[in-house]
Parts: structure tokens; C-alpha cells; sequence
């Protein structure tokens, strides 16, 4: 009792003395003897310690978060550096392909949710649920047709004063023209993520119901596709009637961000399906659950939606290897479709496992992370899996093109880990800071950290990647001519075993036949030469007609001063 007592004192002054020196000192004095006191003094240090870090789990969470952070980023930023030089080429161009769609996505993600933050909370707070399908329309569709303006004045199509598009160097279009495609076709694509993805929550909560929406999806915004395409088909050909360049560039990079729209929004309403199907819940526009939910998640469901988009991967692997018929816009936006789903399958899958396993009670910042960190060492390993599969000799140009797909989609993948990272960083500085409402500070945060990465990624790693695409463009070219160059040694060599007999025969007809060939080579020259010259002389007289018309303009407003004058 008297022990028990003595425990209690000690106790309370172990909670009421600030350092450690006078709590053991106080233990000593109520421990009754040396030998008692001593071990009393003891325990009561590891009390005080378990006291001690029962009293701030806050304080030792975000430090733990914060280690893991600053390990993981230093961790993650010297494997990058290895693999950009890598020694092997491939690989090293994998990975600037995914640093790329990392940082595209990444931006486009944060400029997204920034700008709906502000729509969310002036708008449709409160709305009713077809009210918020109805402005995300409005939402998609202002991007959609903003991207197609963007790209306009980029390339020169759509002039505007003051704004220079560069026709004298096509590499500084190129490299703008890529850079707002990229940008604006991520962003876009998340508004159509965000559009359907409400869309879906007023279905019934159903699997055949909710998976409807993909294809409707698919089939909506690929008609838009087909209709603004049309339309740049007809402002390219007003005034001259043929394609320029700048006209032929804007088209195609429009085309291609649209192929990238279409694939991000039909796998997330796909991804979404399967999920309700595998876990029972349907997810929100955001792919969010609860966290009871996500805690609540087996191994096995975890599993299942992985093998899914794995099983989606080696279906679009075996299609191209049998079925080599394409259909223009069609089979990319597929490809697309198919890649993104199996980034989603194994974002999803892992982020299941780690709630399940890791992390039932913290949901914050912790997690995230960790996950950031779990997806990008799986997604660098599926890259080396890829670069190891198309060193193969007898590797199809398909199956290299489906790879390709399959990187891009991966760096999607790392680019939405580290932005729901992000997004709780953003979420939990703007929950602290009073200056600006929540939304207006996300979307200030959003706007300095996408123009803090943006420019940097615009001048040092964007060249990268168009010397990639170039260097893919011109091994492609190579590969085609190389074939066609063999046919035709083939076709040759067989005619000149079939003609052998009589080549002593017809050498006369030969010589004349060759000396007709050579007449006729000289007369194409020579119309080539004209054609050119009167392009030529045909520019200069549409300058001279500027011209005429200027002097004529200038004349008329010189009659007009003399007869001011007159008068």
C-alpha cells in the first residue's frame, strides 16, 4: 500500500515536473532505499518515455512523415539521375517519357482541381446532383473547345496581335504546340473524368449500369472529336485550299490530345465499374471511398482489380500481334483506353492493399505518400520489364508501339500518385491558412506550383522527348523503306533471272529504250524547274499586289489631305 501509495505521488509529479532530472530525483526520494529507489527510478524513466510519447502522437506522425518524405524524395530523385543515364538507351528513354507525362500530368491535375475547387464552392455547393452533371458539361466543354483555340494560336491558325508563332523556326512551334497539347489535353481529360464520373453517380447503383457509362462516354466525346475535326479541316483549307504545315501540325497534335482525352475518361468510368463490382461500393467522381471502406478491402479484391487491368494489357498485346486491321482514331483511342485502365487497376489495387494492411486507422498524409512512393518503384519496375521485352530481335512494330502506350499510361500513373499527395498537402495548408478562402488559396497554390514546374519542363525536358519521338519517327521511316527497299531487290533479282537469256537479244532495244528514259527524266526536270519558277513568280506577284494595293490606299488618303487642303 505504502508502495502503491509512493506510486501515485510519483506519478503526479512525473506529470508536473517539466525535465526528466527532477522526476527521477523525486522517484529516488519516494522509493524508500538505494537498491529501491534505484529501480523505481528506473521504471519510472520508462513510464515518463511512454507517457511522454503518448501525450504528442501528432508530433511523432508528421515527423515520421516527414523522414519518409525527405528519404523517399532524395531516394527517388537519385534513381531518376540513374536511370535518364542509364546505359541503356531504352531505358533511359523510357524514363524521360515518364518524367514527362509525370510532370504533364501532375500540373494538369492541380490546375483542374483548383479551378473546379472554385466551381464547387460558389456554383454547386448545395445544387442538386443533376445541377452539378449539367455545369461539369459546361466545364468539359469550355476546355474542349479551349484547347482547340489554344492550339490555333500556337501554330498561327488562328492570328492574334501581338503574338508571334514563329513560322521562321517550326522546332520553337513544335515545342510550344507540345507543351499546351500535353497540358491542355490532361486537363481536359480530368474535366471529362470529373463530368462522366458525376454522371455515373446518378445511374443506378448497379454493374451493368455504371459500366454503360464508358462506352457512352467513348461514344460522345468521339463524335465531338469527329465534329471539331471537321471543322479544322475546313479552316485549314479557307483562302488556299490546301494544308500548310503549320495547319497540317495543328491538326495532328489536336487529334492525338483527343485520342489522350478519350483514353483518360473511358478507363476511370471503367476502372469505376469494376470497382463497384469487385469491392461493392462505387466510388466517388474523385475514385475515393470511405475510409471504413478502403480499410475493409481483402487482399484478394486488392488482387483481382490488378488482375484485371493485367488481363486488359495481355488482350491488347495479343490483338496486335493477330489482328493487324486498324481503324483511323479508333484503334489509338483503344490502345489509350486499354493502358490507362491498367494504370488505374494497379493505382487502385495498391492503394486497397496498404488501407488493409498498413495504414486502418491513418488516412492522411502518411499514406499518401507511401503510396506515391509504392507506385513509382512498381510502375520503374514494369518500365524495365517493358525495356527488357522490346530488346527482343523479334519484337513486332506493334507490340513497340503498345509498349510505348503501356509507358506513357505508367507515367500517368506516377504523376496522379504524387498529385493525390499533393492534393493533401494543398488540403491541409489550405485548412490552416485564413488569408484566402480555401478554394482561392488551392487555386494560388495550384497556379505557383504549375508555374514553377511548367517553364522547366517546357525548356529542359520537352526538347527530350521530341528528339525521342523524332529519333521513334525516323527508326519507323527507316524500318518501312528498309522493307520496301528489299521488295524491290527482290523484284529485281527475279527479273534479271528471267531476262538473262535474252539480254544478248535486245541490247539494242535496251540502248534505246534507256536513252527514251533519259529524254523523258530531263523533260520532268525541266517542268519541275517551271513549276517551281512560277510559285515563285506567283509569290511575287501576290507581294506586288500587297504592294499596288498599299500605294493605292496611301494615294486615296493623299487625294483626300489635297482636297482638305484645297478647300
Amino acid at each position: 500500500q505504502d508502495f502503491a501509495s509512493r506510486s501515485d505521488s510519483a506519478a503526479t509529479w512525473a506529470r508536473t515536473t517539466p525535465h526528466l532530472g527532477p522526476k527521477l530525483f523525486a522517484a529516488m526520494e519516494l522509493g524508500g532505499g538505494k537498491g529501491a529507489g534505484v529501480c523505481f527510478a528506473i521504471l519510472m524513466a520508462v513510464g515518463v518515455s511512454m507517457a511522454s510519447a503518448e501525450e504528442e502522437p501528432q508530433a511523432s506522425k508528421a515527423n515520421v512523415g516527414i523522414s519518409v518524405m525527405l528519404l523517399g524524395s532524395i531516394g527517388f530523385m537519385m534513381a531518376l539521375f540513374e536511370l535518364t543515364h542509364c546505359y541503356k538507351k531504352t531505358m533511359a528513354k523510357y524514363t524521360w517519357k515518364s518524367i514527362s507525362a509525370t510532370i504533364s500530368i501532375f500540373s494538369a491535375v492541380l490546375i483542374f482541381q483548383g479551378s473546379n475547387g472554385i466551381v464547387e464552392a460558389y456554383i454547386t455547393e448545395g445544387v442538386p446532383p443533376m445541377i452539378q452533371f449539367l455545369v461539369s458539361i459546361m466545364q468539359l466543354f469550355a476546355w474542349f473547345c479551349g484547347l482547340q483555340l489554344v492550339l490555333a494560336v500556337i501554330t498561327g491558325v488562328l492570328p492574334i496581335k501581338g503574338f508571334d508563332p514563329r513560322f521562321d523556326d517550326f522546332e520553337i512551334m513544335e515545342s510550344r504546340l507540345k507543351t499546351f497539347a500535353i497540358l491542355l489535353g490532361h486537363t481536359t481529360g480530368f474535366a471529362a473524368i470529373n463530368c462522366f464520373a458525376i454522371f455515373q453517380q446518378l445511374v443506378p447503383r448497379t454493374p451493368l449500369a455504371t459500366f454503360l457509362v464508358a462506352p457512352c462516354a467513348w461514344v460522345l466525346l468521339y463524335s465531338f472529336g469527329r465534329l471539331t475535326d471537321s471543322v479544322r479541316e475546313r479552316v485549314a483549307l479557307i483562302g488556299d485550299n490546301k494544308k500548310e504545315e503549320h495547319e497540317r501540325m495543328w491538326d495532328e497534335e489536336t487529334e492525338e490530345t483527343e485520342d489522350d482525352v478519350i483514353g483518360l475518361a473511358v478507363s476511370f468510368c471503367f476502372v469505376q465499374s469494376v470497382r463497384l463490382m469487385v469491392g461493392g461500393t462505387l466510388p466517388n467522381p474523385e475514385g475515393e471511398e470511405p475510409n471504413e471502406v478502403m480499410v475493409s478491402h481483402s487482399d484478394m479484391q486488392s488482387l483481382t482489380l490488378i488482375t484485371v487491368g493485367c488481363l486488359l494489357g495481355l488482350f491488347e498485346a495479343l490483338r496486335v500481334l493477330y489482328i493487324k486491321k486498324t481503324i483511323e482514331r479508333i484503334t489509338p483511342q483503344g490502345k489509350n483506353i486499354i493502358a490507362m485502365t491498367l494504370s488505374w487497376c494497379i493505382f487502385f489495387g495498391t492503394d486497397g492493399f496498404l488501407s488493409h494492411n498498413l495504414f486502418t486507422h491513418e488516412h492522411g498524409m502518411m499514406k499518401t505518400v507511401t503510396l506515391a512512393l509504392t507506385v513509382t518503384v512498381v510502375a520503374l519496375a514494369m518500365i524495365f520489364a517493358l525495356e527488357q521485352l522490346q530488346d527482343c530481335k523479334h519484337i513486332d512494330d506493334s507490340i513497340d508501339e503498345a509498349i510505348r502506350a503501356v509507358v506513357n499510361a505508367i507515367g500517368i500513373l506516377i504523376g496522379f500518385a504524387w498529385e493525390k499527395a499533393f492534393d493533401v498537402a494543398v488540403a491541409e495548408i489550405t485548412s490552416t491558412v485564413d488569408v484566402l478562402p480555401a478554394p482561392l488559396t488551392k487555386m494560388l497554390l495550384a497556379v505557383l506550383l504549375a508555374g514553377t514546374v511548367v517553364p522547366a519542363w517546357y525548356r529542359h525536358i520537352l526538347p527530350n522527348i521530341i528528339a525521342i519521338e523524332e529519333e521513334e519517327r525516323s527508326e519507323k521511316e527507316g524500318k518501312e523503306g528498309g522493307a520496301l527497299g528489299e521488295v524491290a531487290e527482290a523484284e529485281e533479282g527475279r527479273r534479271e533471272t528471267l531476262t538473262a537469256p535474252l539480254i544478248n537479244e535486245k541490247n539494242n532495244e535496251k540502248a534505246d529504250l534507256s536513252a527514251a528514259l533519259q529524254h523523258y527524266n530531263n523533260k520532268i526536270a525541266e517542268l519541275e524547274k517551271r513549276a517551281a519558277r512560277a510559285e515563285e513568280l506567283e509569290q511575287k506577284n501576290r507581294e506586288l499586289e500587297n504592294a499596288i494595293g498599299t500605294i493605292n490606299q496611301e494615294l486615296g488618303e493623299l487625294q483626300k489631305l489635297a482636297a482638305i487642303l484645297h478647300n
